[in-house]
């Protein structure tokens, strides 16, 4: 087991997530915030800043070389584009050095990806896969196909050698779609990470736990896929299979972020980007307006204290190092069974980790002093093998 990370008794995060805006230039067919039909609301720059402010001094504070800033939400962030673009002035004029993220959906101008390829640290551009699946399911909000525009971004990227992810979603019917699209993406495009998520809710804005078939048929899929990327040389995962990593917490944001919705509410999850979320009520532990940061650190002890029942619950998974418990906003979405016993999203957790954990013991043959032993390393056919964490 992993030491426990040290907690400070007095709630410092060192890293600022701001939900951009609920606007959106697109309207996918699955958005968990049905992003660019409710709200319109963008985050304030004052609040923005104050964010910003609060976690330098905690990082100057704790004594940390560096703090970080995210740009993520309900809606696209780059909508909210002169924000945006004052935010990280503003942070970089900061008497630390500030890392910088953003997730966005890659539908930029020329001059907006110039920008981007400059400023920003780490980038996630959200897509799906090939034309056909990509104009399905991310149309723009005219209804239009998002491809083109999208792969225009990512060619920008690709010619000055940016270091960025993919963040794909898939749909139904996995076996079939999946791996295509992977494949397709590996041939059009130089990224060499991609994260894919599985959605099973028949209507944006919603949530819907797999039923068994749907649960058999994205593990089947997902392994297909893989063994694309891994011929590829490319590295595909899945948030809920990571057996290289070991941690107390399956995300950072409940612990280490300051999150804020436009509104001003402090959240501790991404996908509680609105006061309609049906997460709202458990996730909400503050709020913030320019001059001052509010925790409610009664509503957070609770949270807490439900994310650490839900770990006790999961004691006996072989997963229990690695998914710790689950994303929040799987887990506690009401209406579903929370039991990992009978999760259909623990089943596929634990089938897609016991896949990876025998491709890379497979992949250690002749990689290692202790051949059919992995040691927590990314090993593939076509990449040299190094610590998982430096591939990252």
């Amino acid at each position: 087991p992993p030491p426990p990370a040290p907690r400070d008794p007095v709630y410092r995060p060192t890293s600022a997530v701001l939900l951009m805006t609920d606007r959106c230039n697109l309207r996918c067919v699955y958005c968990y915030a049905d992003g660019g039909e409710v709200g319109h609301k963008d985050l304030a720059e004052d609040l923005a800043f104050a964010a910003i402010d609060r976690v330098c001094d905690n990082a100057r504070e704790l004594g940390r070389s560096y703090f970080e800033l995210t740009f993520h939400g309900g809606g696209e962030p780059t909508l909210a584009w002169r924000t945006l673009t004052r935010a990280v002035a503003h942070a970089r004029a900061k008497c630390l050095p500030c890392h910088v993220s953003m997730v966005s959906n890659g539908v930029w101008t020329a001059s907006q990806c110039e920008w981007i390829v400059e400023n920003v640290d780490r980038l996630t551009v959200s897509v799906d896969g090939g034309r056909e699946t990509q104009n399905r399911q991310r149309p723009s909000a005219a209804g239009k196909g998002t491809f083109e525009t999208v792969m225009r971004s990512v060619a920008h990227l690709d010619r000055y050698g940016f270091n960025y992810a993919f963040r794909m979603t898939a749909l139904a019917p996995w076996r079939e779609t999946l791996a295509r699209d992977v494949e397709i993406l590996c041939h059009e495009t130089g990224c060499r990470r991609f994260q894919v998520e599985p959605a099973f809710n028949d209507a944006r804005g919603t949530y819907r736990a797999p039923t068994e078939e749907e649960a058999d048929a994205f593990v089947a899929g997902f392994v297909q896929a893989f063994d694309v990327a891994w011929r590829a040389g490319r590295r595909l995962t899945f948030s809920g299979a990571r057996p290289w990593l070991l941690t107390h917490s399956f995300c950072s944001a409940p612990f280490g972020g300051l999150i804020v919705a436009p509104s001003g509410n402090l959240v501790a999850c991404y996908e509680v980007t609105n006061s309609g979320h049906p997460l709202a009520g458990l996730c909400t532990v503050g709020s913030m307006d320019a001059d001052h940061v509010v925790i409610d650190e009664e509503k957070r002890a609770t949270l807490l204290s439900r994310l650490a029942e839900r770990r006790t619950a999961c004691r006996n998974c072989f997963c229990y190092w690695h998914c710790a418990g689950d994303c929040l906003a799987k887990a506690f979405y009401p209406g579903v069974d929370h039991s990992p016993t009978t999760l259909t999203r623990c089943r596929m957790n634990r089938e897609i980790t016991a896949h990876l954990l025998l491709a890379y013991i497979a992949a250690s043959e002749g990689l290692s002093d202790t051949p059919g032993v992995w040691r927590g390393q990314y090993t593939s056919p076509q990449v040299e093998n190094r610590n998982w964490e430096e591939a990252c």
